[in-house]
């Protein structure tokens, strides 16, 4: 018997229309086994097959990507990050917001960029010098964008105004926000500003005369500046805005918008890990009492905020058909939401409006960022007042001596004076109420002869350049407002964008001029008339921080002792 060669080397020997008859027997031999393979078998087939290559990918982007492939490798950076969450232990750990990415800008101190890794073993950059962000935030401003954990973080708290604009979009909302922001706008609301300012000292008075003085400051400052913020946000008084809701038990409950507030901003222990975990997976969905409560404090502002803008509206759309220009009342102080439904809601163009939703998102972002900023600013200038005495002083007979000339001051007076100027900025430079300007590329963009990947998240501190010894010196980490007037000592501290705490460029903060103002407006309010003592024995650098947080905030508030002079 001769056995049949089936060789591939005696296939080719065969004639050819030998070897097309073999070719169609097994093309008939392989429809005739599918044919009579079950569909189900197929898709198990199919799913196996794309699960495997899912999983090939994954391991790839794990183990492989990261240390043989990625551009960014020979970058120096921290190595102990664990390969399924990166460094988000670690900074969980650290106590502190800022770290650990303050520690490594001082390991690596003139590295322009620091590589470290993100969930799932991603990519991430730490931007530590000068340059670096003038590039991403000014050159190149727009190649970046929010990256999709800080919008999970934040956007569902403050809205998609704004701050979460991108691109075209953003230039055209700033440029139709601009006017409102002016220094002339801003003088309107001086009178506003002085009496928040006198409310707080009577908050004050009360303390000393009930309370033997003692104070917790962070309530107390972030009550303050959101009232102000409601007025010139909605030209309302927060304390006056509820809604009636039907609880589980089917009762009526008034529920105020600053409770609802205060549960989005201020949540427990567990609220806190659940915010910081929401930004890495989304889990609102959990049935969590946690999630629950800020779920429907979530709703209930928006529901609050729908009515007044609802009423507004009427009444903007009543002044105009009356015939009042542009719906305004001659005199009156435009808040931002008259000013938005005016010059947006009833724009001419169909392109140019905007939608009530979209009014709202602005109404929320600009409520968030211009409250809580202002008022951990606020916290820290006291405890640094109380930690320097005679920075307090020299302050304090800087504002006594320009009220004894002038009780009311203008803004420009108030502007005048150099230690006060000196003094803010010192305290933003060293206890930066913003933690994070974080960007993600939207392609592959060199940044400083390094190529950054499209996906890549680009972190950006203020403390990284304001804590900088390679900018401000060795003695970066004091608190010391005299160094601002030996700035031409050091070219690089004299460097605008040495000073980092409202970001730079196209999508620097917008509300600089007012939260300054505001800021030096309750400043000289509160030094000429009181004396603040220290009642827990805590430096700046003691006090625990809430961590995670995109806020530099102290963990149970700051305890003081308020005296009148």
């Amino acid at each position: 018997m001769i056995s049949k060669d089936t060789s591939p080397g005696s296939l080719r020997n065969r004639p050819l229309h030998h070897r097309q008859s073999s070719t169609m027997e097994s093309t008939m031999d392989v429809t005739y086994f599918l044919n009579r393979l079950p569909y189900l078998n197929i898709l198990v087939v199919l799913l196996a097959g794309y699960v495997g290559q899912y999983v090939a990918y994954k391991l790839y982007r794990l183990f492989i990507y990261p240390y043989f492939v990625s551009p960014l490798r020979h970058l120096p950076g921290p190595k102990n990050h664990h390969f399924l969450i990166g460094h988000a232990l670690n900074q969980f750990r650290s106590g502190h917001p800022n770290q650990p990415f303050v520690s490594w800008m001082q390991q690596w101190p003139t590295a322009p960029l620091i590589r470290y890794f993100d969930v799932g073993n991603s990519d991430a950059v730490l931007v530590t010098n000068l340059e670096a962000h003038k590039e991403i935030l000014q050159a190149k401003a727009y190649s970046f964008q929010k990256p999709p954990f800080f919008v999970r973080l934040i956007a569902t708290i403050v809205g998609f105004g704004l701050g979460f604009a991108e691109g075209e979009e953003h230039k055209k909302q700033r440029r139709a926000l601009a006017m409102l922001f002016s220094t002339s706008n801003l003088k309107g609301y001086i009178p506003l500003l002085r009496s928040k300012a006198r409310l707080l000292a009577d908050q004050f008075d009360s303390a000393i005369e009930t309370n033997g003085g003692i104070v917790e400051l962070v309530s107390l400052y972030s009550k303050i500046t959101l009232d102000i913020m409601g007025i010139f946000a909605l030209g309302l008084e927060l304390d006056d805005i509820h809604s009636v809701i039907n609880t589980t038990t089917k009762k009526h409950k008034t529920v105020s918008f600053q409770s609802c507030y205060h549960e989005l901003f201020e949540p427990d222990g567990f609220g806190q890990i659940l915010l910081a975990i929401n930004g890495i997976i989304p889990i609102r969905w959990i049935p969590l009492e946690a999630n629950r409560r800020f779920l429907q404090a979530s709703k209930t502002i928006r529901r609050q905020l729908r009515d007044v803008i609802h009423d507004r509206i009427r009444t903007v759309g009543a002044r105009k058909a009356a015939g009042t220009t542009n719906g305004v009342e001659k005199n009156e102080q435009q808040d931002l939401l008259t000013f938005m439904i005016t010059e947006k809601y009833f724009a001419s163009s169909e392109s140019e409006r905007w939608t009530e939703s979209e009014i709202m998102d602005q109404i929320l972002t600009f409520l968030a960022a211009g409250h809580q900023t202002t008022a951990d600013a606020l916290t820290w200038s006291t405890q640094l007042m109380i930690e320097h005495p005679t920075t307090y002083s020299r302050l304090r007979t800087e504002i006594l001596s320009l009220l004894s000339q002038h009780p009311i001051p203008s803004q420009r007076q108030i502007e005048s004076l150099p230690y006060l100027q000196n003094f803010s900025r010192e305290v933003l430079r060293v206890q930066c109420p913003g933690i994070n300007v974080a960007r993600e590329a939207i392609n592959d963009v060199v940044i400083q002869g390094v190529t950054i990947p499209k996906g890549t998240t680009v972190l950006m501190q203020p403390a990284i350049i304001q804590r900088n010894p390679t900018i401000w010196g060795p003695d970066c980490d004091e608190f010391n407002p005299d160094r601002w007037d030996k700035l031409d000592e050091s070219p690089a501290a004299s460097d605008p964008w040495a000073f980092a705490a409202f970001s730079h460029g196209p999508r620097i903060c917008i509300g600089k001029a007012l939260s300054m103002l505001e800021f030096k407006i309750i400043l000289i309010e509160l030094v000429s008339k009181f004396e603040f003592v220290d009642v827990e024995g805590r430096k700046s650098s003691e006090i625990k921080l809430i961590n995670p947080s995109p806020m530099l905030r102290p963990d149970g508030g700051i305890t003081v002792r308020v005296r009148r002079f």
